[in-house]
């Protein structure tokens, strides 16, 4: 079970980073509309900076939680909230990219952590399933 988050984790960058590079291309393709393109990887990479954050929280809380102490904070959902937003105004202002490209890149790697964890569920379930009912 303890190897299951850095695969999954690893599975997640590397679908960010294939559509970061689609990404790239694309904008080399159609040099006009780098708005969108540049919004959508500013998201992913803001995206995948927030699932590798939550799995070093979702880690240390485990930790925490076998050692028998008690835990003092959540899993950081105000910090990932605060790194979308950042990443929506820093595309928008600075950068002048799309803010609505922006928010869509940032659904990349939860897309990817539920596709992936899908597609590892449905592998399990594909085995024999007489050992699920317990007989033999």
């Amino acid at each position: 079970m303890m190897d299951e988050l850095p695969k999954l984790l690893q599975g997640v960058t590397r679908f960010t980073l294939f559509f970061l590079s689609l990404g790239c291309v694309a904008w080399a393709v159609w040099p006009n509309e780098k708005a969108v393109f540049g919004g959508f990887m500013v998201g992913a990479i803001a995206s995948v900076f927030g699932s590798w954050h939550l799995a070093w929280k979702t880690i240390r809380l485990g930790d925490v939680i076998l050692s028998g102490r008690k835990p003092r904070a959540g899993f950081g959902f105000i910090f990932r909230t605060s790194l979308a937003l950042l990443a929506v105004i820093v595309s928008d202002r600075y950068l002048e990219f799309s803010p609505a490209a922006t928010v869509v890149g940032l659904f990349t790697a939860p897309l990817a952590t539920l596709l992936l964890s899908l597609l590892a569920n449905r592998r399990v379930r594909g085995g024999n399933s007489g050992y699920e009912r317990g007989e033999k």
